[in-house]
């Protein structure tokens, strides 16, 4: 909807032009950029950033206006304030755009717009205070930075994560493939939500950027020239904090020698301008990105294996769809971050690995203990790490000092409670208790500092005020707010006395920061007060209606204009306070980091108890020992889902033996979800959790791979089967003896013989060269002839019941390959009309081939009398071509090819007679 007023925005016609001439002469922008006019009063969007917030957020109910006249208009729209926040946190956060704010400064042109902010996906400290108001803080809110080597042969890249939560500087290097396989499982691990990539229009470059934006991330670029070491090392040397006796300079750190990486760390930190910003200084750590430490992972399996919720589960139904939603029960937002990042980080340490199943295992035996910690202390834990960084930055309050001296008074409370429960464990004590114990001994000045200096009398009231005593002034107002309050309290009793009420009971004197002080009654009561003079009605709502009397309308205004005069002469302390407590804002992030372990630990085990069939502990070895067994492994997600009976199956494998399984069988019948489930349970041991399983032992996995339900990527102009072809070539490159790979149905998106001969050619890649533990689902039949030249590949087949009309899945997998195809039995299941049903019957008669006619013991001999008849048809064929060389007649030549057809019945081949006699 568009309208055309003489007066729009606040401008007449004239300033209207002159507005619309500059913004059409602005500099193009990208569309993932979008542009917000403070007007003060309100913000405007303009061109395509109107119709797309038009379209996109207000679901085209808002009301587009057009300003300007003749050709120079320009379609426009208004949003107040709200809906700026609004829009805001949904472009950066949810759609992963960046936003400018342009301002315009007191009576200056209308041309003099400047940008008064800007942010994006990895940069929202200008946005921290609209987008994380409440506290909350962003999981994989860290930039990344890539810079490729200047030796394009080489294929080294460049790595620097930044997070301006945890204020690290994180860099590595390493030689990369030309898929940028380790580059995109790097990504994968540490969620960043943007990444930088230098200017230029190189083969590297354009290859980074494709496997960047396969993963979903937005792609800034920036000049060549800001990524290098020029003036780096003078930036950091500021921000880095140092320890104690430390060379204070970045080149007496080992990771100053990755020129490559660093130069990519110095593009990352001018494009956040964190040198901008004194708070900054001297709270960073620079420390080596170690990507081997954890299982490579990519973005195919993050969504082969379902690992994160897809967009819009938030609903409780949703949560057993994916494998974060399952694991994740924790009580604490740092829990939640913390869960989320072990799920895309699977360590491959032996010793890490054992320290969590050690820890799980303890926490699902005692019962009393988990339930204390979950029920009790861990719900009561706020965010310390967005705590601490409101410290650290200056921008907490009196009231978020007492939220942080209440979570420090529970730690001793959590201590006590696992001495109580008996566990001595020494993983426990090493990893969880004398950690806590030691950071919270070093807390004790900021706990006696806060009792001496804030009232807790008032903290009941929601008034965080510093205790009167520090100042005269203070004393005086302090005086005068107690003598209010008893003048306040009494008008309880006299409303009490002229609404004939219980004062107490039936009528309540209560205060919030919204109102101040005022009444309340219940819905019920709420006839004694309507229409009574002197009387004034605030709200209603369900807890009961608000009012007060003139009185107490009139004290409440004394009150409140007091406190404001006491909150003002108290913010020299109040700023002393802070100044004090943010120097225990690292010390309050390590506590945050216990708690997120200790929170984590506890909901795994939370999970492995609550499951259908407790989860077991499974038996981890070193990495190169061969082996993988699952005994009546189980799907976890699926098992928790209603009105589903989980039939659980096997794997067992070990190299030299067996590594890898060709799986067959029909449509639906659970071929998809058995390979699914390895990948799931070998995951989920891999983060420290127990699995569902009877049985488990594996050795430790170096990654993940997977293939599994491609589709198009109409974006980057990319088809199914290129998509597919895409990530084979990954796993190719990327897989090792030490892998585990989970590829279903490979080759559909070419035709059938060519999809076959690329499925046999990875298959037998895998299987003979990698050496991989592979799960192979599988519509080729004959890819499970491999098993006859790789000793070390089994046949499995998932099993079905058929009958003359219907097909029973018994959704269990047993050795040997699948004899039959069932796809006419799953469209009659499907409900196809029967003349659809009767056309493909008789279609697949007519192109079953003539191998399908032979009778033999087993398929061996079955193909030993194919190979014989092969021979039989070349020696045929020879002796027909020899044929065409003398000089014969038509009917010379009719006979002796019919001779040729009787010799070769007469050699009794069953093929081929099979092909003769149909001919």
């Amino acid at each position: 909807m568009t309208s055309k007023p003489t007066q729009l925005l606040g401008l007449d016609p004239a300033q209207q032009n002159v507005f619309v001439s500059y913004f059409k002469n602005l500099p193009e922008k990208p569309a993932t950029t979008v542009r917000f006019y403070n007007r003060v009063e309100y913000y405007t969007l303009h061109g395509s950033d109107a119709s797309f917030a038009a379209k996109e957020i207000f679901r085209s109910t808002a009301v587009i206006k057009t300003i300007g006249s003749g050709s120079n208009t320009l379609d426009s729209l208004i949003v107040n304030k709200t809906q700026f926040e609004k829009f805001v946190r949904e472009l950066l956060l949810v759609k992963h755009y960046r936003v400018e704010v342009y301002t315009k400064p007191g009576k200056a042109s209308n041309n003099a717009w400047t940008v008064e902010y800007k942010g994006s996906p990895g940069n929202l400290s200008q946005f921290e205070d609209l987008l994380f108001a409440g506290g909350e803080q962003l999981s994989g809110s860290a930039i990344i930075s890539v810079r490729p080597s200047v030796d394009q042969k080489s294929k080294v890249v460049g790595v620097a994560v930044v997070d301006t939560t945890d204020h690290t500087f994180s860099v590595c290097e390493f030689a990369d493939n030309d898929y940028y396989s380790e580059l995109e499982g790097l990504v994968v691990q540490h969620s960043p939500r943007e990444c930088l990539l230098p200017q230029e229009s190189s083969a590297e470059v354009e290859a980074i950027k494709k496997v960047i934006e396969r993963s979903g991330l937005l792609v800034t670029t920036r000049k060549r020239g800001e990524f290098s070491r020029d003036d780096t090392d003078q930036d950091l040397n500021r921000l880095l904090r140092f320890a104690e006796g430390q060379q204070q300079t970045v080149n007496s750190l080992p990771e100053s020698r990755l020129t490559t990486a660093m130069s990519a760390l110095g593009a990352a930190v001018r494009y956040l301008e964190l040198c901008n910003d004194q708070d900054n200084f001297e709270q960073f750590t620079l420390r080596p990105l170690e990507h081997s430490r954890l299982v490579h992972l990519d973005s195919a399996v993050v969504a082969a294996l379902s690992l994160l919720p897809p967009p819009g589960a938030a609903a409780a139904h949703m949560k057993h769809h994916s494998v974060l939603g399952l694991l994740d029960h924790c009580r604490t937002p740092q829990g939640h971050r913390l869960i989320a990042q072990w799920v895309k980080q699977p360590l491959r340490d032996l010793a890490s690995i054992t320290e969590r199943h050690d820890i799980v295992e303890i926490l699902t035996l005692e019962t009393e203990l988990r339930q204390s910690l979950h029920e009790d202390h861990l719900r009561r834990m706020p965010d310390l790490q967005a705590l601490a960084r409101r410290l650290q930055r200056k921008k907490a309050s009196m009231q978020d000092c007492y939220r942080i001296y209440q979570a420090l008074q529970r730690f001793p409370l959590l201590l006590q409670a696992i001495q109580d429960s008996g566990c001595s464990h020494p993983t426990l004590e090493a990893l969880i208790v004398s950690p806590i114990r030691e950071l919270y001994a070093d807390t004790e000045k900021l706990l006696e500092m806060v009792e001496s200096t804030l009232d807790m009398a008032l903290v009941d009231k929601g008034e965080f005020l510093i205790k009167a005593d520090f100042d005269d002034d203070l004393k005086e107002l302090r005086s005068k707010m107690d003598s209010l309050d008893e003048d306040i309290q009494k008008t309880l009793y006299k409303a009490a006395r002229d609404l004939s009420l219980d004062p107490g009971k039936t009528i309540k004197l209560e205060s919030n920061s919204q109102y101040g002080y005022y009444f309340r009654v219940t819905l019920k009561e709420e006839k004694v007060i309507r229409n009574v003079r002197g009387f004034t009605q605030l709200d209603a709502n369900k807890s009961g209606v608000r009012f007060r009397n003139d009185q107490l309308t009139e004290l409440n205004s004394e009150y409140q204009e007091a406190k404001d005069q006491y909150t003002q002469q108290q913010e020299a302390i109040v700023s002393e306070v802070i100044s004090v407590a943010a120097g225990y804002s690292t010390t309050l992030q390590s506590l945050s980091y216990q708690v997120a372990q200790l929170d984590a630990l506890v909901s795994l085990a939370q999970v492995a108890v609550s499951a259908p069939i407790p989860y077991v502990r499974p038996v981890m070895h070193d990495k190169n020992t061969g082996v993988f067994r699952l005994k009546q492994a189980r799907h976890p997600c699926l098992e928790m889902q209603d009105s589903v009976s989980y039939i659980a199956n096997d794997i067992d494998f070990k190299q030299g033996d067996c590594t890898f399984y060709m799986v067959t069988g029909p449509n639906m019948g659970g071929k998809s979800t058995y390979i699914r489930s390895a990948g799931v349970v070998a995951l989920l041991a891999h983060i420290g959790s127990l699995v569902p399983c009877e049985s488990a032992e594996m050795s430790v996995l170096d990654s993940i791979l997977a293939r599994v339900g491609a589709s198009d990527s109409q974006v980057k102009g990319m088809s199914t089967f290129m998509v597919e072809m895409v990530e084979t070539a990954s796993i190719i490159r990327t897989a090792t003896s030490s892998s585990l790979v989970i590829i279903d149905e490979l080759g559909r998106g070419t035709s059938t013989f060519e999809g076959c001969g690329i499925a046999w050619a990875i298959a037998e890649h895998l299987a003979s060269e990698a050496k991989s533990f592979t799960l192979f689902a599988t519509h080729f039949h004959e890819l499970t002839r491999l098993g006859e030249s790789v000793p070390t590949l089994a046949n499995r087949h998932v099993t079905a019941v058929t009958q003359e009309d219907s097909l029973t899945l018994l959704y269990q997998v047993r050795p040997g390959a699948c004899d039959q195809s069932f796809g006419i039995h799953v469209a009659k299941m499907a409900r196809f009309p029967p003349m659809v049903i009767e056309n493909a019957k008789r279609k697949l008669s007519e192109l079953e081939d003539y191998q399908s006619l032979i009778v033999a013991e087993n398929d061996a001999k079955k193909r030993k009398i194919i190979q014989e008849g092969e021979n039989i048809m070349e020696e045929m064929l020879a002796q027909c071509k020899s044929l065409a060389a003398k000089d014969m007649s038509d009917t010379e030549l009719s006979k002796a090819v019919a001779q040729l057809k009787t010799e070769a019945l007469a050699r009794g081949n069953p093929y081929i007679s099979a092909l003769l006699c149909k001919v």
